[in-house]
This record gives C-alpha cells, sequence and structure tokens, in this order.
C-alpha cells in the first residue's frame, strides 16, 4: 500500500514540475468538484463537504493523462471522519461531435484517512464544451474493482450504474 501511494505522490507531482507552457499550444485544464450536504434524520443531524481539484494534460484528441486529490469530511452526530483521495487516470476521447465529446476514464483510486480502501476501473462520461476555454461534464458509472473503497465500500468486482454515481464537474483549458 505503501509503494502505490508513494507512485501516485510521484505521478501527482511530475504535474507540478511540468513546465509552462503558452495558452495557444497548452493542453492543460484544471477543473473538480465542490459538495455540500446537510441531513436531518430522526433527529440526528449530517453534514458531509467534499473538495476535489482536478487537473490534467490533453496529450492529442483521444488521450489525455489527469488526477484527482481530494478531500472529503463527514460528520453524523457526534461522529466525524477525514478521507484523502489520489486518483490518477487516463481518457479516452472515442466519440467528438461539434460541442459533445464522450469519454471512458480508466484508472486507479486511493482513499486513506479515517476510511480507506483501492479502486481499479472505468468511468464513462460525457463532455459539453460551452466555450475556447470552458467545459462541463458529467460521469456516471463504474466497471471495475473496489476494495474498502470509501465512497462505495465492499470488496469485489462489476458494474454499477445507479444516480448516486452521477458526477458533475467542469474544467478550465489554459
Amino acid at each position: 500500500m505503501k509503494k502505490i501511494i508513494f507512485l501516485l505522490l510521484v505521478f501527482a507531482a511530475s504535474f507540478a514540475s511540468a513546465p509552462k507552457v503558452s495558452a495557444q499550444d497548452s493542453g492543460w485544464w484544471l477543473g473538480g468538484r465542490i459538495g455540500y450536504w446537510h441531513n436531518k434524520v430522526d433527529g440526528v443531524s449530517s453534514n458531509s463537504f467534499a473538495l476535489a481539484p482536478e487537473f490534467g494534460y490533453d496529450i492529442n484528441s483521444k488521450w489525455s493523462v489527469a488526477g484527482v486529490l481530494g478531500f472529503d469530511y463527514a460528520k453524523v452526530g457526534g461522529t466525524s471522519a477525514n478521507v484523502f483521495v489520489i486518483e490518477p487516470y487516463a481518457r479516452y476521447k472515442y466519440f467528438n461531435k461539434g460541442s459533445f465529446t464522450l469519454f471512458v476514464d480508466g484508472g486507479l483510486g486511493v482513499a486513506v484517512g479515517d476510511s480507506d480502501g483501492v479502486k481499479v476501473g472505468f468511468t464513462p462520461g460525457v463532455a459539453f464544451k460551452i466555450s475556447d476555454r470552458f467545459s462541463l461534464l458529467t460521469t456516471i458509472g463504474f466497471l471495475g474493482y473496489k476494495h474498502n473503497y470509501y465512497n462505495g465500500g465492499g470488496d469485489g468486482f462489476g458494474f454499477d450504474l445507479k444516480s448516486s454515481d452521477l458526477g458533475f464537474g467542469f474544467f478550465y483549458a489554459f
């Protein structure tokens, strides 16, 4: 497990130390997700907060490499949990028509903290380019293996397609 975390940190550091390029020929992009949820059931309050910046590089019109460094916090009643997430992946864009792009992300996720685990698999998605610099995207589902991964639990392999796996994000190209 320590070797996996070390390799993921090296991957993330390689993005931070990469040379700067001009806006005209740049393939770099930045995006992510942020969320907050409050719930009260039978008098017990729960709050959760998630921050997951995402960064990547378009190698060409079909392939990108990227990574997510995220933090999730949840508090239910008097119990709280902090989880850090590292998720490097490769994106294959298999269909592009106008402003729409269909893609699949294949990668690895490692969660550490009060809850931990590993996932390896594929996530399909669609991106919509709203300007030269901004894109919106959504992903849904997962095909692969999870071992005690914090937001899906369990230990197994399969395909999962449900509304709780629906994710929305944005990207800014520079």
